[in-house]
C-alpha cells in the first residue's frame, strides 16, 4: 500500500474500496486531522447520494474549554450541512492511566453513537505521522507484533468497524489543504503536554529518510504478521481442539512445524488466560523449552497452565488472580477476561466470584453443565473446572466460592475472547474466526471493504 498519498488520492482510494453503506460516522475532535477528513468526505462524495455523514465529537470533560470547543465544532458542521452530535464522557475519571482510559471511553462512546444512528462504519483522522509515532513507541517497548503499526481497519467490540482512510497522508498536507479551503481547526493544548509519550516523541523524532525507514519497517512487519496469522490459522484448524471452552488441546508435533506449535501455545495461553495480548519474547523462551519437552511437565504462564501429557499439551486457566465482581441490574461486564455476563434482572444484583475449589455444577451453563471428554485426563479437567466462577444473588447468605447449581434465567453468559473481542485489527481477522469456531462462537463481522491485494 502507498505510504505518501495526497489527501484527495487517499480519500478517493478509500471510497472506491468501501462497500455500499448508508451512513458513515466521522469521529470529529475539531483538530486538523479530523476536520480534514470531514472536509474531504464532504467534497469528494457525490452530492445528494449515500452514504450520509454524521459527525460525532467526544467531550471528555477533562478541560474547561472542551464544552465550548464541541459547540464550535457543531457550528462548523451546521455551516457545512453535516449533522453533528456530541457524546460526553460522564462519571468519575481515573487518577492514573487517564490517557488510556480516555481513549477507551472515546471508542466506546463513538460505538454507542454509531449503533444509535445505524452507522455502518466509523472513520477517524489518523495520519501517516500517527502511524510513524505509534511504531516508534512500540519499538521502544520491544513490541514485536505491534511493529506492524496501526491497522487500516479495526473491529471494535465485535460489532463496529473503525476505519483510518488517511494513514497514507502527511499531517502537513492536510493542514495545507484546509488552509487553501479557508477551513480552520482547533489545536488541543494536550498536544503540547510533554507528560505524554507521543508528544515527547513528536518533538524529538527525525523526518525524511528516517521516516521512510520506519515506514519500511512497518510494511515488512505487516507482511510478516499476515503470513504468521495465516500459518497459525491453518495449524489451529488442523491440530487444535477446545473442550467446552475450558481446556485447549494441542499435539506435540514434529520439529519442522514446532514453531507453529510454539505460536499456538502462546495463542491459547492468552485465550484461556483471558489476556488481550499474546506472550512476549521472554515468555516465548519458556514456551520453546516446554514444547521441546524440556523441564517440568506442568508450568504456569500468563495466567494459564501448560500441562504436557503423553505427547499432548493441555492449556487451561490457573486458579490464581481471579476477582469478585458485582453485576447491578441491567449491567453487563467481562469477568476474568473470559466471560461476558449480562444481568437482565430489573431488581436483583448478582455476585460473580472465584470458586472454593470444589467440583460440581458451575452455574454458568444452566442445566447443560459440560461433561469431561474421556480423552482428557481427569486431573486436567478438574483443575480447569476449578478456575470457573460461581454465580449467586447478592442477597443470598452464601460463603464466597460456593457454587450455584443453575444459572438464573435473568443472567446470560457467553465466552469472551479478550485477544480479539474488544479490538480486532484486520491483520488477525482470519485467525480470530478460526478461534471463534473452536470456542463455539460465531465468526466476526466481515471487513466493510475488499481486502487489500499486493498490488494496491
Amino acid at each position: 500500500m502507498d505510504t505518501d498519498l495526497s489527501p484527495e488520492a487517499a480519500i478517493d482510494r478509500f471510497l472506491s474500496r468501501l462497500n455500499p453503506v448508508d451512513t458513515i460516522l466521522v469521529a470529529l475532535s475539531g483538530g486538523s486531522d479530523s476536520m480534514a477528513l470531514l472536509h474531504l468526505l464532504c467534497t469528494r462524495l457525490p452530492k445528494g447520494e449515500c452514504p450520509h455523514l454524521v459527525a460525532v465529537t467526544v467531550d471528555h470533560g477533562l478541560r474547561r474549554e472542551s464544552k465550548s470547543e464541541a459547540a464550535r465544532v457543531a457550528a462548523g458542521c451546521e455551516a457545512m450541512g453535516v449533522v453533528h452530535r456530541t457524546a460526553t464522557w460522564r462519571g468519575r475519571k481515573p487518577k492514573s492511566g487517564l490517557q488510556e482510559a480516555a481513549r477507551l471511553a472515546r471508542y466506546d462512546l463513538l460505538r454507542r453513537e454509531a449503533l444509535d444512528i445505524g452507522a455502518d462504519v466509523i472513520v477517524t483522522g489518523h495520519t501517516r505521522d500517527d502511524q510513524i509515532e505509534t511504531a516508534l513507541m512500540r519499538s521502544a517497548r520491544g513490541s514485536g507484533r505491534g511493529l506492524s503499526g496501526m491497522a487500516e481497519a479495526v473491529l471494535y467490540n465485535r460489532d463496529c468497524w473503525i476505519l483510518r482512510p488517511l494513514l497514507p497522508v502527511r499531517r502537513e498536507a492536510l493542514r495545507a489543504m484546509l488552509a487553501d479551503a479557508g477551513q480552520s481547526w482547533i489545536d488541543d493544548p494536550s498536544n503540547q503536554d510533554e507528560r505524554f509519550e507521543r508528544v515527547r516523541l513528536r518533538r524529538t523524532a527525525s523526518t525524511g529518510a528516517a521516516d521512510d525507514e520506519v515506514l519500511e519497517m512497518i510494511r515488512r512487519a505487516g507482511e510478516a504478521r499476515r503470513e504468521d496469522a495465516l500459518s497459525l490459522s491453518r495449524f489451529a484448524e488442523l491440530h487444535a481442539t477446545v473442550h467446552a471452552g475450558l481446556v485447549a488441546e494441542l499435539p506435540q508435533v514434529p520439529a519442522d512445524i514446532s514453531e507453529n506449535l510454539q505460536q499456538a501455545i502462546g495463542l491459547f495461553a492468552a485465550l484461556m488466560g483471558g489476556r488481550s495480548h499474546r506472550p512476549g519474547a521472554k515468555l516465548q523462551t519458556q514456551i520453546a523449552r516446554f514444547s521441546a519437552d524440556v523441564g517440568p511437565p506442568r508450568i504456569n504462564l500468563g495466567r494459564s497452565v501448560l500441562d504436557r501429557r503423553a505427547n499432548r499439551i493441555f492449556i487451561y486457566r490457573e486458579r490464581r488472580g481471579q476477582r469478585r465482581m458485582t453485576l447491578e441490574p441491567g449491567q453487563s461486564a467481562v469477568w476474568d477476561g473470559r466471560y461476558l455476563i449480562s444481568n437482565q434482572d430489573p431488581h436483583r444484583s448478582f455476585i460473580v466470584a472465584p470458586t472454593s475449589g470444589q467440583d460440581g455444577p458451575t452455574g454458568l451453563h444452566g442445566d447443560a453443565d459440560p461433561v469431561r471428554d474421556d480423552n482428557i485426563p481427569a486431573g486436567v479437567w478438574s483443575r480447569a473446572r476449578r478456575a470457573e466462577p460461581t454465580v449467586f444473588a447478592a442477597t443470598e447468605d452464601r460463603k464466597p466460592g460456593d457454587r450455584q447449581a443453575i444459572l438464573p434465567d435473568t443472567l446470560s453468559v457467553q465466552r469472551y475472547l479478550a485477544l480479539f473481542d474488544l479490538f480486532l485489527p484486520e491483520f488477525d481477522s482470519m485467525l480470530a474466526d478460526v478461534c471463534a469456531g473452536l470456542f463455539g462462537r460465531p465468526g466476526y463481522r466481515e471487513l466493510p471493504f475488499r481486502r487489500v491485494s499486493a498490488t494496491d
